[in-house]
């Protein structure tokens, strides 16, 4: 196996490892977004990582809920859901950033 062929499987497993930890926080986004015709829910977006752009994004679409940055920046205290509120995106985030290496280690070492 040469050098090129090693770092394409290496990319690989890296994007794979950031799709899964995306998926995972996806859901937790999902989880923690305020719902009240869930319009906010729905608008919850998973862009992913390739071997040619390790990286991913976890966002709101505004074309379908355009209030969602302002749900996402006012406080409020009258959230029905339990665990759900603004900053929907980043407390998702800040609680699971942590595991990001070990999905990505799993899929190396899984390769």
């Amino acid at each position: 196996m040469n050098g090129s062929s090693i770092s394409k499987k290496l990319r690989q497993a890296v994007a794979r490892g950031l799709n899964k930890f995306g998926e995972d926080l996806q859901g937790k986004v999902i989880d923690a977004t305020p719902m009240d015709t869930g319009e906010l829910r729905r608008s919850i977006y998973l862009k992913k990582a390739t071997e040619n752009d390790l990286t991913i994004e976890v966002g709101s679409r505004g074309a379908i809920a355009p209030y969602n940055v302002w749900v996402h920046e006012v406080p409020k205290t009258n959230y029905t859901t339990e665990g759900t509120g603004h900053k929907f995106l980043e407390r998702p985030f800040e609680e699971s950033k942590h595991k990001l290496k070990e999905f990505i280690k799993k899929e190396i070492a899984d390769d």
